[in-house]
């Protein structure tokens, strides 16, 4: 599914996405500088929505859509935020069909500088006026959302060192992953768990696998602490079963035919989540891993592990 469409049948308001009925136009462009301004603040690490078309109400959304013959060009409004708001703050706005009805959407993205504030004055948002989204809701920045900031200075970086997922770690039940971590903030990072998503073409999920290691198999006990302004390379350990070769589709052999979409999900003591994705990703089995592949196939296997 993409993730759009997963935002408006399943999304709610809150940190990171905002449902409008209608776009801004002109007589709204404080409106705009405050909602763009609000979510580049907001302490979702990850990319930030604003969907247009869509009313929330409490009994269910109702998908309104927008005319496409009205749509506003993405440079109108990338110029007023450009103009008033500092450091620059990066954003998409695109078209999107849902369903056959067709939306605006708001990409806010790459939002590690923070603050962003009023560079001068427009209307009635003085110079140096900062707002912050929390839940459902922008607010006046106050002092201990500025400490967070600029404690917070820099990010955590995680990014897959090679294409495939191998499970080949079958006395443990585990698949592992080269990953690098790097955390360039400064404070320190303890991920506390995290689940390795695999999908189709299509967005379907096919697998999930949690977090169990780096470069050792440790379990559900899994805790890893990273000191400010510090990077380790591993093999990430995840879960793997038995059943999983059939959701990949692969054969006897541990050959999966399609490639995949990566997902890795990580969370960190103070719950904030960190993501990474990779297409086109493989993943190869071995060993007692395919023992149910092999049985359906009528071929018999003879077991590595006492499992």
């Amino acid at each position: 599914m993409d993730k759009v469409d997963e935002l408006i049948e399943f999304g709610y308001e809150c940190e990171y996405l905002d449902f409008k009925e209608r776009q801004y136009h002109k007589d709204k462009s404080m409106d705009l500088l405050m909602d763009i301004m609000a979510m580049a603040n907001s302490r979702h690490n990850g990319d930030k929505f604003i969907i247009i078309g869509v009313k929330d109400r409490p009994e269910g959304k109702e998908i309104k859509g927008i005319n496409p013959k009205e749509f506003i060009d993405s440079s109108n409004y990338v110029q007023l935020v450009l103009n008033n708001i500092e450091p620059e703050i990066h954003f998409d706005y695109f078209k999107y069909e849902y369903k056959g009805v067709v939306l605006g959407v708001f990409k806010i993205y790459k939002t590690e500088n923070k603050p962003y504030m009023m560079k001068k004055k427009y209307e009635r948002l003085n110079e140096g006026y900062c707002l912050i989204r929390k839940g459902s809701t922008n607010t006046v920045a106050k002092r201990s959302d500025f400490d967070f900031m600029y404690l917070n200075k820099g990010q955590f970086e995680i990014r897959f060192l090679e294409h495939a997922l191998h499970a080949v770690h079958d006395a443990e039940g585990c698949a592992s992953i080269e990953v690098v971590l790097a955390n360039t903030t400064e404070l320190p990072i303890t991920i506390i768990g995290g689940t390795l998503y695999i999908r189709n073409d299509y967005g379907k999920e096919l697998t999930r696998h949690h977090v169990y290691g780096l470069d050792e198999f440790i379990g559900a006990d899994f805790k890893l602490s990273l000191p400010p302004k510090s990077e380790i390379v591993g093999h990430l350990m995840v879960g793997f079963g038995s059943s999983d070769p059939f959701r990949l589709n692969s054969d006897e052999y541990g050959i999966c035919a399609e490639q995949f979409d990566f997902e890795l999900l990580l969370v960190d003591a103070r719950e904030k989540r960190y993501f990474a994705t990779m297409n086109k990703a493989s993943v190869f089995v071995h060993g007692d891993f395919l023992w149910k592949v092999k049985q359906q196939k009528g071929i018999p296997h003879k077991f590595r592990t006492h499992r």
